[in-house]
């Protein structure tokens, strides 16, 4: 027979003097109760499985949930089938529990009090649960985001960036834009899939506010693999400009890698938006480059010097010097506008040039490109392009690693890019878990992991502890049934006793009336 032990959740200050006999409750459910419908000493505690949910509390109370679950299915014909926000809702909990394949969702499907969260009708739920089936199939679930369009998917992740932006959730103006390819080793039929030399998939673009603590994904496009990540940047924020309001208005710095190179985009984005960009020359012999090595030669730079911590190189010198309005050339030789350069020498603790724990070879100078000032701060422009690699270190690697991201949802283009929708605003709700509950979030995370996982509790809530050993792992509305059929019993109990020593209802009542 199956027994437990209490844990720390479920003991609380611990059991009443009654039951500190029993270090073992043995799991018999029907006996403990009918000791509740008897009225017999009972103590009924959240279990451990119930007590830990803060996060689905904590998404359903800050307005989160409300709006992961809005994502409509624009292109469901006629709503005949399963409801979908709680078909969204169950995304939600297959996401939060890392389930990487939706073909694996039934370790989610299977949990009674997990379909009654994500928004099922209870009495279906439970009748399903009965016959052992699941209130729906996998198959309905990945149906279900395929008729997601990416209009719908956006216009959510607006109304979420929108409510960050109420709770203070996203702060600072300075920005990283960065592209990440998914590339598919299989399934070389899915819908709208591009194709590099051999490589085949998609390219995701991001922008991530980049404050520090606080790195949040704040949009996103997705296309086939071989789009230039410069011509979904102008859509990107072409689209910002459209929904959101001037891009100028939240964003004063945007900083992206040397790709993103070329004089006459740089300088545009300056021109159309109104941001200022930070970057790195494209590579060393450019003309760019030439020219500010001729104005160095002259000497006469100030030169800036900062310490870092590279978790690579430890503690280093970065000795930096800005030089101003220098001209940019289209592929003709024909000026197109000046920019801003910051050259930067790194050095060891001792002073000597740093050089690559690898090969030993000096790692040599660097170059940013920014339509900044530089004169006199130029080593604002080499800590904005060191925060870019939030993208790549708290952005993209967490996304791959712990959300799957590399994982796509299935063949058709609305599913793969609803399901990346979710799964960013998720990546979102769990930066600002980790800023709001730090170590509790860690624990929830772990926990959230194991969900599915076969269990005694089977969506059980509440655990009851009898006098004599028994334990009752019970629903909310199971305790509901036996305490109302306690008080039936004990209402019953009191007439009959009434009516053997003949005492009328008016006089029964008239005891029972509250005295002032």
């Amino acid at each position: 027979m199956p027994s437990c032990r209490k844990t720390k959740a479920e003991t609380k200050e611990g059991p009443p003097a009654a039951t500190e006999a029993h270090e073992v409750w043995f799991h018999r459910q029907e006996e403990c109760l009918e000791a509740l419908r008897r009225g017999d000493p009972v103590e009924v505690l959240p279990t451990s499985y119930a007590g830990n949910d803060f996060v689905f509390e904590f998404l359903m109370g800050c307005g989160l949930w409300q709006v992961l679950t809005s994502m409509e299915p624009d292109a469901l014909k006629k709503d005949n089938g399963a409801p979908w926000k709680a078909l969204n809702g169950v995304e939600v909990i297959r996401e939060l529990a890392r389930i990487d394949r939706i073909a694996h969702t039934g370790k989610v499907l299977s949990d009674v009090r997990l379909m009654l969260l994500a928004g099922f009708n209870a009495e279906q739920v439970n009748r399903t649960a009965k016959v052992g089936r699941f209130v729906v199939d996998p198959e309905t679930l990945a149906n279900h985001l395929d008729r997601i369009s990416p209009r719908s998917a956006q216009r959510t992740f607006l109304e979420h960036l929108e409510l960050l932006r109420q709770h203070r959730w996203i702060r600072g103006k300075v920005y990283a834009v960065d592209g990440h390819e998914i590339i598919l080793p299989y399934g070389r039929k899915s819908e709208r899939m591009g194709k590099v030399g051999e490589k085949f998939g998609y390219k995701l673009l991001l922008l991530m506010n980049i404050e520090e603590e606080r790195e949040r994904a704040v949009a996103f496009v997705l296309a086939p693999l071989h789009h230039s990540e410069r011509t979904l940047l102008k859509l990107l924020l072409r689209g910002l400009s459209r929904t959101v309001g001037p891009v100028r208005e939240f964003v004063d710095v945007l900083v992206m890698d040397r790709g993103y190179w070329g004089a006459r985009f740089l300088l545009g984005l300056k021109r159309k938006y109104g941001i200022d960009v930070v970057t790195r020359v494209q590579h060393d012999e450019l003309d760019v480059v030439k020219d500010v090595e001729g104005v160095l030669a002259l000497g006469g730079s100030h030169w800036e010097s900062l310490q870092e911590e590279s978790p690579r190189l430890g503690t280093i010198e970065v000795r930096c010097t800005g030089v101003p309005d220098m001209v940019l050339r289209d592929r003709n030789a024909k000026e197109v506008g000046k920019i801003q350069v910051v050259v930067a020498d790194e050095f060891d603790p001792r002073g000597d040039p740093l050089r690559n724990p690898e090969t030993g070879q000096i790692r040599g100078r660097w170059y940013y490109g920014t339509t900044l000032p530089v004169v006199r701060r130029p080593g604002r422009i080499r800590r904005y392009y060191g925060r870019r690699w939030t993208i790549e270190n708290q952005g993209f690697r967490d996304m791959t690693q712990k959300w799957a991201l590399d994982v796509p949802a299935g063949r058709r283009f609305n599913l793969i890019h609803s399901r990346i929708a979710f799964t960013l605003m998720l990546y979102n709700a769990d930066r600002i878990l980790r800023m709001k509950f730090p170590g509790t979030w860690d624990e929830e995370r772990e926990r959230l992991k194991r969900l599915g996982v076969p269990s005694p509790l089977h969506g059980a809530g509440l655990a009851a502890y009898t006098e004599d050993g028994s334990l009752g792992l019970l629903r909310l509305q199971e305790l509901a049934t036996a305490l109302r059929e306690q008080e039936k019993r004990r209402w019953i109990g009191t007439l009959e006793d009434a009516a053997r020593r003949g005492v009328s209802i008016e006089e029964l009542l008239e005891t029972l009336r509250p005295t002032d």
